[in-house]
């Protein structure tokens, strides 16, 4: 059966939708456009879809990726022109492949996930201390925070899972690209990364007013960075 690979962006008007949310909206939106969607077999069929990562709620993403399989054969260009009628707004849909049969899971190949993080700027900052501050905390032996499992609080090292942060300046606002490791690497979330570096840095940011937006998702191989669909 086709499998079918979708870039989409989730705005401001649906970032309180939960993953769950998310994946409904796609199942009403597939019957609604009368998608001929697969469905798994057994007691409780569902439809066959598979979100590359799961977008936490409040949070914005310029490029979200789902992979769903066919019935039968549907031209790509009519499946977004379809599903774009019914999905609620702010779910914009950019592009979809066929995926080859042998390709593998989304789930399995993404392991990046880059992030801008807005936050109330402060007096006491200027983009030059910013970045020393960087500097300074990526260079630490490690970056501890707490972390709630199954067995209870417990410490976890945080800093091999931060592949890029930087910061500066920008008006009344301080603007943070992060880049975190995602998937079967573990999972490194930028709030962590931007309220373990403002108590490390203890001149007052206001870490509890963050703005995030998912810039992307991606595969990193070999130090080269490609998306989902650069990789069909």
């Amino acid at each position: 059966m086709p499998r079918i690979r979708m870039e989409f962006s989730k705005g401001d008007r649906v970032k309180f939708l939960s993953h769950l949310d998310m994946v409904k909206a796609f199942e009403r939106a597939m019957r609604r456009a009368e998608i001929p969607i697969a469905f798994s077999e057994g007691f409780n069929p569902h439809p066959k879809m598979n979100f590359a990562s799961a977008l936490a709620v409040g949070i914005t993403s310029d490029r979200e990726y789902i992979d769903f399989e066919l019935r039968e054969s549907m031209p790509e260009s009519k499946v977004v022109s379809a599903l774009s009628a019914v999905l609620p707004a702010g779910i914009r849909i950019s592009r979809a492949k066929i995926v080859p049969d042998n390709a593998p899971a989304l789930m399995a190949i993404v392991n990046r996930a880059e992030y801008r993080v807005l936050v109330p700027g402060n007096a006491l900052l200027d983009t030059e201390a910013i970045t020393e501050g960087i500097s300074r905390f990526m260079d630490s032996s490690e970056v501890v925070i707490m972390k709630r499992t199954k067995k209870g609080t417990q410490p976890r090292n945080i800093l091999p899972g931060i592949k890029g942060f930087t910061g500066e300046l920008t008006g009344d606002t301080i603007e943070f690209s992060i880049m975190t490791v995602t998937g079967s690497e573990g999972n490194v979330r930028p709030e962590e990364v931007v309220r373990t570096f403002a108590n490390y840095l203890g001149n007052g940011i206001d870490a509890d007013l963050l703005q995030i937006n998912r810039v992307g998702l991606y595969t990193e191989s070999n130090g080269n960075l490609l998306t989902p669909m650069d990789i069909i």
